[in-house]
């Protein structure tokens, strides 16, 4: 397909780690609702809701409440930790893009980390907590006790960290002279991340784990965004001869380049700036998992991809810019008119909502989903549970 690629909605979304914030949150109780009443809402609900025209005719009993209220630039999404209690917000006007890409070591001066409780049942209000240290930049990974930021430093190099969501300390995990970037967590605290020295235009993948330092570099790509994905498995976007790749590399290997397997996204002109725009549209599943869901920049949809697999890539709803994968195999999908759970194998699907709400997988048996939902300069943040 010799058409560019295009930016959308998802670029719009997450074109940009910075955030500027509010100084409160609000959550409410959700009440204990009988039987009846469920049954009366879910009524509601689906006549309020239009199918969608290539919709399945389904009834969905999933109903989601509002929980909070985050600051929005349209530029950013928050980092929600897996759990679904936190959330991390960068406030403060973005450095350069040379600077986010790892194009230029430079600085991040006017930026401000703000931690965020979220409780969906919780009728109280909470005052975010700011980290204790200003200049970062935030990545796109947390556990339930902190999240990873990045530090320019400029001559000084670029560092890694971690924010705890209890108290805003920053602990420095990765300090040196060279660009560090893109951090990504993964099981029984390992790390993996992009690094270059200064005198090189190249990034190489770093992957430390069980007291463990490895470095996975072929000595041409550019390897960008890693991500743990099935266990034992690191996923990587690589740029290599203009063509923009999506890289699955065996870690229990004794050389996990003899093991990738890859999928050629954008055949020529792809750019550290249009990998970032991929690899940060959608947020990082709270679990690793054999699929990988991604924004494909030449259908202009979801696509998820299972490495090694006899049919290793679907597509979900046209125009759908995230995902969040369901416990039964069913993901939800966002577009920017409405909200769906679709099957990858399947065109329609349940339609949920009928607006826009970035869907964000937790780990919490009473709200399996956190939903993004873009209003102005704020993003309403709703939970739901739909089970498996």
């Amino acid at each position: 397909m010799k058409s560019r690629p295009r930016k959308t909605t998802t670029s719009l979304l997450a074109a940009g780690l910075c955030l500027y914030g509010c100084s409160s949150m609000q959550s409410r109780i959700v009440p204990t609702a009988s039987d009846e009443e469920r049954a009366a809402a879910i009524r509601t609900l689906a006549e309020a809701i239009k199918a969608a025209p290539d919709a399945e005719q389904s009834a969905s009993a999933d109903i989601d409440w509002t929980i909070a209220t985050l600051p929005w630039d349209r530029f950013t999404l928050p980092v929600i930790a897996p759990s679904g209690r936190h959330a991390a917000v960068q406030l403060g006007p973005p450095p350069p893009r040379s600077t986010i890409f790892g194009d230029t070591p430079g600085t991040a001066p006017d930026t401000v980390i703000e931690l965020h409780s979220l409780d969906p049942q919780a009728a109280q209000r909470t005052t975010p907590r700011r980290a204790a240290e200003d200049g970062l930049l935030l990545s796109r990974f947390a556990d339930d006790q902190s999240v990873l930021v990045e530090a320019p430093r400029g001559e000084a190099g670029r560092w890694i960290g971690r924010v705890e969501f209890a108290t805003g300390a920053v602990e420095w995990i990765v300090e040196d002279s060279s660009i560090n970037a893109f951090p990504a967590l993964g099981p029984r605290g390992a790390l993996a991340w992009s690094r270059r020295d200064r005198s090189d235009d190249r990034f190489h993948l770093v992957v430390r784990s069980g007291g463990r330092t490895r470095i996975i570099d072929d000595g041409t790509g550019d390897w960008l965004f890693p991500q743990f994905t099935a266990p034992g498995q690191l996923r990587a976007w690589r740029i290599t001869d203009g063509g923009l790749h999506l890289v699955q590399l065996d870690l229990a290997s004794r050389d996990p380049l003899l093991t990738q397997i890859d999928v050629l996204l954008v055949p020529t002109g792809a750019t550290r700036a249009l990998a970032w725009q991929l690899a940060t549209t959608n947020p990082a599943p709270p679990v690793s998992t054999a699929d990988v869901a991604f924004h494909h920049p030449l259908q202009r949809r979801m696509a998820i991809w299972s490495p090694g697999a006899s049919t290793n890539m679907a597509f979900l709803a046209p125009g759908s810019i995230a995902a969040a994968a369901v416990g039964d195999g069913t993901w939800l999908v966002a577009t920017d008119r409405r909200l769906l759970r679709q099957r990858r194998d399947q065109g329609g699907g349940i339609h949920l909502r009928d607006s826009m709400a970035i869907p964000v997988a937790t780990t919490s048996p009473q709200w399996t989903h956190l939903l993004l939902v873009p209003d102005g300069n704020r993003l309403l943040v709703r939970a739901i549970n739909v089970g498996d």
